[in-house]
């Protein structure tokens, strides 16, 4: 019996020390989602131009109590097919057992955004982290574009008007006797099939058809030398704003004078 006591008595013993010296099985600290009014939050869909709060409060490990060092924050942008377009991401050194970050955001944008996930992750001074993630849904509703007349026009070998508004200019007309357009300094030409210009009604449609577009150096399509109908489609981008362009007619007028040559069509 005396054996048996001793016995219980040890293994008492050995289980009260291993529980004083129990590892910690999650030493990580903690980071969680602000909540309240105007804040955003997982599975939210936010409006364009308007402010919403992002807010993420972090903590030391209650049981380790390990000091807090850095946060960062990742932003990823996607389109309307879930593709990654853009990501930022920022860090920061902090210190303490508590950290909260809080900012107001809001988006403009109305180019292919979809979604927009947010990753806020906080690591202590023994290198443990912690990450939470939220994804908002981007309301960014087609809005039908409206069709403009334009008139672009040259005199001889005087500077064309007309084509300013657009980022480009007219240089000359070439040994072919077709009038050259290039884009300004800063711009980007484009070309595009013709039934581009019926297919494209929404500024949603007209971004994503730049997105996939080859730029081009030049545009020689319509005559120096004679009237003519057309149907090209180009288009640019200048000061951060599409021009999708339907090139429908260039009348030529000879005379002692010089040659005039008037370039229509829409724009939009």
């Amino acid at each position: 019996m005396k054996k048996l006591a001793l016995a219980l008595v040890c293994f008492v013993s050995v289980a009260f020390f291993a529980s004083c010296t129990q590892e910690v099985t999650n030493p990580e600290p903690s980071i969680a989602v602000m909540t309240g009014e105007d804040f955003m939050y997982d599975g939210q869909t936010i409006n364009l131009f308007q402010d919403y709060n992002l807010g993420f409060r972090a903590a030391s490990n209650s049981q380790t109590k390990k000091e807090l060092a850095t946060f960062t924050l990742v932003g990823k942008v996607y389109d309307m097919e879930d593709n990654e377009i853009f990501v930022a991401d920022t860090t920061c050194a902090i210190s303490g057992t508590e950290y909260v970050y809080q900012e107001f955001w809001s988006f403009s944008s109305r180019e292919l955004i979809a979604k927009v996930a947010f990753t806020a992750t906080v690591t202590d001074v023994d290198g443990k982290s912690n990450s939470v993630t939220i994804n908002v849904t981007i309301d960014n509703p087609a809005v039908d574009l409206v069709e403009e007349d334009f008139t672009w026009f040259r005199h001889g070998s005087n500077d064309a008007t007309g084509l300013e508004e657009y980022g480009l200019e007219w240089t000359g007309n070439g040994k072919e006797v077709f009038a050259i357009i290039k884009p300004v300094e800063g711009a980007t030409l484009y070309s595009f099939p013709a039934e581009t210009w019926n297919e494209v009604t929404t500024d949603i449609e007209k971004a994503a058809v730049f997105s996939e577009a080859l730029s081009v150096s030049d545009f020689r399509g319509v005559s120096a030398w004679s009237t003519k109908d057309y149907d090209y489609v180009i288009g640019t981008l200048y000061n951060d704003e599409y021009h999708l362009i339907h090139i429908t007619k260039g009348v030529v007028d000879s005379s002692a004078a010089g040659t005039d040559i008037t370039i229509t069509g829409q724009s939009k």
